[in-house]
């Protein structure tokens, strides 16, 4: 997202904004890797396209970490 918003903006902004449309995300497929380790799983994420993909950005997380976002609304 490039703009800031001011909290009068804000106010402005829909209770379930739609991510691209009113707050201005690029959306990128992403998949997840299952890596073992002894003190229990973890999952890395990365983006689908490789051109896309930074060395320093990326996401490891535990099972216990990750939910369903839609089960969560």
């Amino acid at each position: 997202m490039t703009s800031v918003y001011s909290s009068d903006s804000w106010k402005r902004i829909a209770t379930d904004p739609d991510p691209v449309r009113d707050l201005g995300y690029d959306l990128a497929e992403w998949e997840s890797h299952r890596v073992t380790y002894r003190d229990g799983d973890r999952f890395v994420f990365v983006p689908v396209d490789e051109d896309a993909f930074d060395r320093e950005a990326y996401i490891v997380a535990t099972e216990d970490a990750m939910c369903d976002t839609l089960e969560r609304r």
